[in-house]
Order: structure tokens, then sequence, then C-alpha cells
């Protein structure tokens, strides 16, 4: 399913719009009292899933936004997104209906298409249509739309998320199926879990959902908002393939996933030309492991993005050409590491994990969907004692190690992947598992700081601070991303914020590989910090440098 879509395809031009009945129903709807900062609410929000008995799926969607506040003319936005090969757009129609009664309904050319893709994105199959309504909605107005997708894909899981951060009066999944075909579902943050069944047709509601709050060091949004995972699975086939692919157990993933990877692996000669040289002063498994990993960290992270329908989105380039384009995504750049580990003899395993959020996968829905980033698992000697080891009774132990992030060093996880629930892909072996966590004694921040107040009123000081662990890594990574220039900039922001008006004199700071520690000196001078009253009195502000942001405390 697709998480706040909305719309488009060629609508006629008109000046004035015949709105589509079910959009004036629902835009007399009445709903609560929100608070004042709330944009706008979504009066009705449907996706409607049939899939034919080839596997083939057809979705229509509908929605319908009353705008609130001038700041939630934004909210009068719709895009969908689908993959260039294998969809097909059949219909699409938006429409806007003011307060006065007034309507327009939306032209071809108030549409924009492209791909959909990030600055780090080499090139994308993956498209994009949407539309604004923003500049002519008003506090007041209705916003709706209705859209038709075909698809060929392969997959058979969909989740419904009921809300965004709006409210939603009403918002309903249904699906409808084969003869023969059954629908499962898992229900998480409070949501529906059992549908309305009538013959092979499956709905999930929801209603009355109140707005969002975001808190600030709070999981992410999707973490919390209701959800429900669905599972569809055709009936059994004998010899011929299913027409989607389906998965009862983590293991059905790992030998899916596995059936994509594999064939990727090849060690060609160039890979085993590349092997040798990194290794070749490296004497132990631990040293070939960390001169590999340190080169794989270092190319260039670049994404592409094919195939997306056909499970393109799993499959990694062959290392060969990843070493040759010295770039790749994080699956691409974990098969890399995979295989030059293979040519020296050294076994992994490809990792599936949600990067951003260690309580967002669910055990009880064996699924690939869960998971957007891949890792690695590298089997490492018995007596290896790092943090990012972990002991499997099956596989032996582990090191998982991210060779996306240039600024963690082998042995170390991502404070963001600690913890997490993650798939070892490896065949038949393959298993759900949890990531080590590295204590919090481990992530530490002294800041020490000598603070002088002169008879004028004007403060001069010194910080010294030393981090460790994902402190460290983190100070090291702002250090290495910015320009040096930039770097000053953005400390002596931090400094004023607390002392309005400081200004760096000095910015000395290292980054020690072999403690894994960041050390920062800075000088500073602040021109009347101090209020003189009448020369015989000083008023100050308490905590002069208080710290910033809250620990990433890793818990399930």
């Amino acid at each position: 399913m697709r998480f706040l879509l909305l719309l488009l395809l060629l609508c006629p031009a008109a000046i004035a719009a015949d709105i589509p009945p079910w959009i004036r129903e629902f835009a007399t709807t009445a709903h609560p009292s929100y608070p004042g900062k709330t944009k706008a609410v979504v009066l009705f929000n449907e996706e409607k899933l049939d899939i034919d008995d080839t596997g083939k799926q057809t979705t229509h969607l509908r929605k319908v936004i009353k705008i609130l506040t001038g700041e939630g003319r934004a909210e009068a936005f719709g895009s969908v997104t689908f993959d260039q090969k294998g969809s097909k757009l059949k219909d699409a129609k938006a429409f806007l209906l003011y307060s006065t009664g007034k309507t327009k309904e939306f032209s071809r050319k108030d549409f924009v298409e492209g791909e959909a893709s990030s600055g780090s994105t080499l090139y994308s199959t993956l498209r994009f249509l949407s539309i604004s309504g923003k500049a002519d909605a008003a506090p007041g107005s209705v916003f709706g739309f209705e859209i038709t997708l075909e698809e060929t894909q392969i997959f058979s899981q969909f989740t419904f998320y009921p809300q965004d951060d709006l409210p939603h009066l009403l918002s309903r999944f249904q699906l409808t199926l084969p003869p023969g075909w059954t629908a499962e579902s898992k229900a998480y943050n409070e949501a529906q879990q059992r549908p309305q069944v009538d013959g092979q047709t499956y709905t999930w509601e929801e209603r009355n959902l109140p707005p969002f709050e975001r808190e600030p060091s709070a999981p992410g949004m999707r973490a919390q908002l209701p959800r429900v995972a669905i599972s569809v699975f055709p009936p059994a086939t004998g010899s011929q393939p299913a027409p989607l692919a389906s998965f009862r157990s983590w293991k059905d993933v790992s030998v899916w996933e596995s059936a994509l990877i594999e064939p990727q692996t090849e060690i060609s000669p160039g890979i085993e030309a590349k092997a040798r040289e990194l290794t070749a002063h490296a004497t132990t498994p631990l040293a070939r492991i960390e001169a590999i990993a340190a080169f794989t960290q270092k190319l260039r992270y670049v994404l592409v993005l094919t195939n997306l329908a056909r499970g393109g989105g799993y499959t990694p380039n062959k290392a060969d050409a990843i070493l040759r384009a010295s770039y790749g995504d994080c699956k691409d750049k974990a098969n890399l590491t995979r295989v030059l580990l293979k040519a020296v003899g050294i076994p992994s395993w490809p990792v599936g994990i949600y990067s951003g959020d260690p309580r967002f996968t669910k055990e009880d829905f064996p699924s690939p969907h869960q998971f957007n980033h891949a890792i690695l698992a590298i089997a490492v000697p018995a007596d290896t004692r790092l943090p990012a080891v972990r002991q499997d009774a099956d596989l032996g132990p582990l090191l998982f190690f991210d060779p996306t992030d240039p600024h963690v060093p082998l042995g170390y996880l991502p404070g963001h992947e600690q913890n997490s629930l993650v798939l070892i892909t490896a065949g038949e072996r393959g298993k759900l598992v949890r990531t080590p966590s590295s204590p919090p004694s481990t992530n530490r921040t002294q800041r020490n700081w000598t603070m002088r107040l002169l008879p004028d009123g004007s403060l001069e000081g010194d910080l010294e601070e030393s981090t460790t662990g994902q402190n460290a890594f983190d100070d090291r990574s702002l250090a290495e991303t910015l320009s040096k220039d930039d770097y000053r900039k953005n400390m002596e922001s931090w400094i004023s914020n607390s002392i309005p008006g400081a200004a760096i004199s000095l910015l000395e700071y290292t980054y020690d590989g072999s403690s894994r520690r960041f050390q920062t000196h800075i000088r500073f001078t602040a021109a009347n910090y101090a209020k003189v009253m009448r020369g015989k009195l000083w008023m100050i502000r308490s905590s002069p440098l208080p710290f910033s942001g809250t620990p990433n405390v890793n818990s399930p």
C-alpha cells in the first residue's frame, strides 16, 4: 500500500467542476473542534485493492480533505508513486470545493510528473505524479481526488496506515481476492485487526482518529501510528509457481531474498585481485575484515532504483560492477563487502534492517517490506570482543557492520541500528535476530569549562569536551561532513544559543581512531554577558552551556 498517497493523470480542463456526489457527501460531514494548530482534517480516506488470479492489482484511491487554517492550504496536495515498469495510471481526477459553493476541476497543466528520487539517486524507475491546490485553497475549502492504478508486481503484502499526522474521520482499506485466495492481518498501535468479510472482500476501517501529536525525541511517527499489516495467500498450485510471493515465516523471507542475492555474489578475477591487495599485510582474520571494511566504507553512496515491482529493491548489483563503478547503495556496498570477504575465505550474510527506529519491525509479521536498509553479519573468531558482536547458536559469532556509514568504525553499529530486529538472509538458515546494543556507559560526553567574568561584564571562556562511543561518532560525522568554516559557524551558533553574542577565537578538534574518542577545545568571548548594576552588582544567566538534545536510549 502507499502511505499518504493522492492522485492523478489526465483531467479535462474546466472553469467550474461537476463535483462527484461522493465528494459532496463527505464535504458536508460534521467534524469535531480541533486545536487551533490543526491545519486540516481528512474527512474520507479510502483505498480499494482488487487482485485477479494472475496477481495483477488494481488500486482505486479516494480522499477528501478539508482545509482549516491558512497554513493548512498546503494540505491540498497529492502525489502517487509507482514503478514505471509494470504500472499504468488508468484514471485520475481532482477537485476543489470552496466554502462559497464555487468549484474547480484541475486540468492536465496543473499536474507535475517526474522521477521519485532523492539527492543521492543516480537513476530510478520510480515515478510520481503530483498536484498542488495550495494557490486556490482557503480555510473552509474541500479538496478531493480519486485515482485508479493498475500494477503487475510480485508482492502479496500491504500495510494500511489509517492516518498521518492529520485527524481522520473515516479511513478504509478494502481488499477483494479471487476465489480460493485468503488474507490474514496483524494490527499494531491500537488499530483494528479483524476485518469485515463479505465473500472474498475484506474491509478494515478506522473512525474518528484525533490529530497525531509529534513529541521531541519520540520514536518515528510511522512506528507510533495505527497500522494494519496484511498478507495475501494464493491457493496451492502444485509445481506451478505462485503468481505472488507470500511469506508465512521469516525463513520463507530469507529463502526468497537469498534467491535474489546469491546469483550476485560471483568472485570475479577483479574481485579476487582487489581482495588480495587489500589484505596483503593482514595477518589475522579480523585484520583482513578491517582492511576490506575500511575500503567499502569509503565508496560513494549512490542509489539506483530499478525493477522495483519485481524485487529489484532487494537485489544488489554484482560485486564486480560495484568495484568498477566505485559507488553503490546499501545493498550494493554490503554485497561488495561480502564478496571481497568471501574471496579471502571469510563467510558473511546480508542483513535486512529498518534504519532509523529500532521499534519499527514486528516479529509476528514476516515480510521483507519491514526493512529499508541493508547491512552485513560477518563470521568472526570466537574470541572477538567488540560491541557489535552477537553470539548465534547456528551461525557462530557474528559481527554486524554497516558499510554505508563512514564515521562508525568496524566493531560498532550506529545508535539507530542497535537493539533492532533484523533478518539474517541465509537461505534455509535465515532467521530474525536482534542486533547488539552498546551499554549507555560507552556513549559518554565529558565537558569542562572555565569562565572568567570581567569587571565590564564581558565573559571569557574555555570549553574542553571529550566524547566516546556514538557521541564521538556523531561529532566526527559533523566535523568531517561540514567544511571548516561551516563547522566553526555551527559551533559558534550552538554556544551563542546560551551565551548571546558569543564569538569563537579558537577551535581545535581531533578524532583518535584507536580510542574512538573525539576531543574539542573552544575558546570564546561574549561582550556584555552580565549586566552591571550601579557598579556593584552583576546580573548573569546560569548554566551558560547546557547539554543539547537527549541521550539515544536503545530500548525495545
